[in-house]
This record gives structure tokens, C-alpha cells and sequence, in this order.
């Protein structure tokens, strides 16, 4: 192999080594909480912040919600995305995942 192409190959090499432990990152979604904040379409902001907690011995997503609707927490199932568009309507009804226990 002449001269040259062994430098490249073994620049190559080196920046393989050197870059290879940050592109082997793990890359996983384990957050347990999350804190949403946005602007609703009527201008007003909200906040929702998601989380889990065991709660009769199984875990069980909640949210803490504040935005036009008003403030508080509720035991729910829905996605961000939907209890986002809930918050922002000021007579929506926010109520738990089994509303009849």
C-alpha cells in the first residue's frame, strides 16, 4: 500500500475511534417525567406535566395540567397532544381514566 493512502486510512481509522463511542450512545426514551408548555390558538399558555406513579399496585400516568381550563391533576391515559388540546378549551371536562370509581 503506498504512503498515502495509509495516512488517509489511518486518519480514517483514528476519527472512527475517537467518534465511535459518542455514535454508540444509547439512545432510549427513559424519562419518566415530562413537562409540556405551549401556546393554546386562543393566545393563552399551558403547562402539563406528565408523569407515572404506582397507584393501586399498578403504575398509572398522570397529568398536572394549568391553561384555560384551569388548574389541576388528573389520573389519564390520553397523549400529551390530546390532554394539550383539553387544557386549552376553557369548559372542557378533565376527568379520570375510570370517572365511575
Amino acid at each position: 500500500m503506498p504512503f498515502i493512502p495509509r495516512i488517509v486510512c489511518g486518519v480514517a481509522l483514528s476519527c472512527f475511534v475517537l467518534v465511535s463511542p459518542v455514535a454508540e450512545a444509547k439512545l432510549a426514551n427513559d424519562e419518566d417525567t415530562y413537562t409540556f408548555a405551549g401556546r393554546c390558538p386562543n393566545g393563552e399558555t399551558y403547562r402539563i406535566y406528565a408523569y407515572q406513579k404506582l397507584f393501586e399496585n399498578t403504575l398509572q400516568s398522570f397529568y398536572d395540567y394549568e391553561g384555560p381550563v384551569g388548574k389541576g391533576t388528573v389520573r389519564s391515559t390520553a397523549t400529551p397532544k390530546t390532554m394539550s388540546a383539553r387544557v386549552c378549551r376553557q369548559l372542557a371536562e378533565i376527568i379520570n381514566t375510570n370517572y365511575w370509581e
